[in-house]
């Protein structure tokens, strides 16, 4: 006896329920969770199709086929759209719709044609087999293409190009000469055995490889998440240091000029204590927008402390940095920003690394600068070089001898 004909074809089919349910479960509690995760949504219906689909094909029999196999081969079909259009829709890419959905249409016209009206059983599995061949194969292209090293996706593609040429392979053999025959009962099992065998094992792989895409992407997400202020959005003090050394190290590489801008908010406790701490974080925001608004998309700006951030300008030198400076105190005073939020200056510190710096130096170098602006009397800027580390800071003026002198200026008049 063949192998394939140890297998009960209903029981295989009824085994794919319970892996469609809880592929479908899983996606939309992921989806529920992070909505933004693209094609979660589209990805857990395409599950939920293929849950009835499967009940309908182990009902044959039971009930008209019109319903069974019609019905069941159709939602098979919409399931398989769906899963492609939300592998699509997480790859961000275009896709290949007009071919999916003529082949779709060609497929569900041979399904009914050969059960209500020529009642042939072999013509609807080449047709079904030939359709999942060519939407797999459409799948494993699009991952391929946009896997970008990621591993994951890349077995993902892999899996998929294999059932794709499993698929195929069941509707070649169903057309082999001889197979269409009439009176082959146990062709005909066979193949539904084979092709059921296959779609379980499809079935399985493909949710847990989605499974295990959408976990390493909620893992991205999060760990970008840490990365980041909670009250401005922009990088917090840890992700923005570690971007410095990195650009610094990428600086050394290139032998390319990197400027670090230390930018403080003046009297930013004032603002908290005037208005409260809910304008000073409206405070905190504009800050930040209007920073982003002036930055290339390249350039990197962090929250190091309450009032305090720091924007990293990779390929600029000091002298440019300045005047990037210049933008960002003139952008916080244009008509244009909200009305009912006090006044906002910035005191900035600018400073140019030097290949292989230690990232410590640069930032105690641009300390320095942030304070000689601060004490020149704040909202404005300050350019200081590896040469000019040490602040020269005014001597302390000694009241009672300036008084002295003043007197014997007077006895001398």
């Amino acid at each position: 006896m063949h192998i394939f004909m140890w297998l009960d074809h209903r029981t295989l089919l009824a085994s794919q329920f319970p892996l469609a349910a809880v592929f479908a479960i899983v996606l939309f509690g992921i989806w529920r969770v992070y909505p933004h995760l693209r094609g979660t949504d589209t990805m857990a219906l395409g599950y939920c199709l293929w849950v009835p689909s499967a009940l309908l094909l182990a009902a044959q029999g039971s009930i008209p086929s019109f319903v069974s196999i019609i019905g069941a081969n159709l939602l098979a079909i919409c399931g398989y759209i769906l899963v492609y259009r939300g592998i699509i829709s997480f790859l961000q890419a275009k896709g290949a719709m007009p071919i999916v959905y003529d082949v779709a249409a060609i497929a569900a016209a041979l399904v009914i044609y050969f059960t209500a009206i020529s009642d042939v059983a072999l013509p609807r599995i080449v047709a079904m087999a030939g359709f999942a061949a060519v939407v797999r194969a459409l799948m494993a292209v699009e991952i391929f293409r946009n896997a970008k090293s990621r591993w994951p996706l890349t077995c993902f593609a892999a899996f998929l190009s294999i059932f794709a040429v499993l698929s195929l392979g069941i509707a070649v053999v169903a057309l082999w000469p001889g197979i269409l025959a009439p009176g082959a009962p146990a062709a005909n099992t066979m193949l539904l055995t084979l092709g059921g065998v296959v779609d379980l094992l499809f079935l399985a792989g493909s949710g847990i490889f989605a499974f295990i895409t959408f976990l390493g992407e909620i893992n991205e997400t999060v760990q970008h998440q840490g990365q980041l202020d909670f009250v401005t959005g922009t990088l917090n003090r840890r992700a923005i240091e570690d971007t410095l050394t990195v650009e610094i190290a990428r600086s050394s590489r290139t032998h390319s000029p990197i400027s670090v801008l230390m930018i403080e908010i003046d009297h930013f406790k004032a603002i908290n204590d005037t208005y409260g701490r809910a304008k000073g974080d409206q405070a905190l925001c504009t800050v930040v927008t209007t920073i982003a608004s002036i930055l290339r998309f390249y350039d990197k700006c962090g929250r190091l402390a309450d009032d305090r951030f720091m924007v990293l300008l990779p390929e600029n030198s000091g002298e440019h940095a300045m005047v990037i400076a210049s933008r960002f105190r003139a952008a916080l005073k244009q008509p244009s920003l909200p009305h009912d939020q006090p006044a906002i200056t910035l005191s900035i510190g600018v400073t140019q690394c030097t290949f292989k710096e230690p990232t410590s130096e640069v930032l105690a170098r641009a300390d320095l600068a942030l304070c000689e602006a601060r004490n020149n009397g704040r909202d404005g800027a300050c350019l200081k070089f590896e040469h000019e580390q040490e602040l020269k800071m005014p001597a302390p003026v000694n009241l009672d001898r300036m008084r002295t002198s003043s007197r014997i200026a007077k006895l001398i008049r």
